[in-house]
């Protein structure tokens, strides 16, 4: 849980953290849903360098964004296999009632290049946006669509408090196992049921501990009367240069991937 990246925010300066909250939210999240849209290797590549480009311009290391791959190796663990060993074609390679066809091997490396530029993106707006600014984003967004204020308000408020809480439970959740394994948990244990057992030992401390800190939540909120007024907002909007820069070659990418 500690390699997730969501609200995993390192604070640097760079062109990428100055943008304007709600053009990242769009052009990244844009990019992300376009990941599942490529299907050559010219496709694929105008992808990666872009992202590549946008991390050179962010000042924050590739094995940042690397480590994010790392939190969902047993998905792309799965979609490989899946793809190689069941899908119909010219085989390639066959072993007993298994076959390795040239189409699933294709469809393998596309369908795990398409998760990997997914993550890659979402992970590059979590590491150069401020969760407060996402929310705030979110909400003017909602705004801008003509969604009640409150309802845009509440939604904002929620992302707000969600992606602060995912590093904060993730340490909660480290400090938790370190202390199981000082008491003889074993969590890298060949015995399925006792993996599961030490992972329960977890589990249950940590929805306790959530539930906890929810509770405190709520109880500060209710203190400062929220949502017994209404609440103004202070952030000026932006939309200079380099946000419209932005937009316009993330425009220019999407074009270039779905009329290739």
């Amino acid at each position: 849980m500690r390699q997730l990246p969501l609200g995993r925010f390192i604070n640097i300066a760079s062109p990428i953290h100055d943008l304007d909250a709600r053009t990242k939210l769009i052009g990244f999240i844009g990019m992300a849903v376009i990941s599942f849209f490529c299907s050559t290797p010219a496709d694929f590549f105008l992808f990666f360098l872009y992202f590549f480009v946008l991390v050179y311009l962010s000042n924050i290391h590739i094995k940042h964004y690397l480590r994010s791959i790392r939190s969902v190796w047993l998905l792309l663990l799965m979609v490989f296999i899946f793809q190689l060993f069941f899908t119909p074609g010219r085989i390639l390679l066959s072993m007993g009632k298994l076959s390795i066809t040239f189409e699933g091997l294709v469809g393998a490396f596309t369908y795990s290049a398409r998760i990997i530029g997914a993550i890659m993106f979402s992970t590059l707006l979590s590491c150069t946006t401020r969760p407060l600014s996402i929310a705030k984003g979110i909400e003017s967004l909602m705004f801008k669509l003509k969604l009640p204020k409150k309802f845009s308000s509440d939604t904002g408020l929620v992302f707000s408090i969600a992606l602060r809480f995912i590093p904060i439970l993730s340490q909660e959740m480290e400090n938790i196992m370190l202390s199981q394994k000082a008491r003889g948990a074993d969590f890298e244990s060949r015995n399925l049921f006792r993996r599961i057992k030490s992972s329960l030992s977890v589990i249950i401390p940590l929805v306790v501990l959530a539930l906890h800190k929810s509770e405190e939540l709520a109880v500060a909120m209710d203190m400062r009367y929220y949502g017994r007024y209404e609440r103004t907002i202070c952030s000026k909007e932006k939309f200079g240069l380099s946000e419209k820069l932005f937009a316009f070659m993330s425009f220019l990418i999407v074009l270039s991937i779905l009329f290739n």
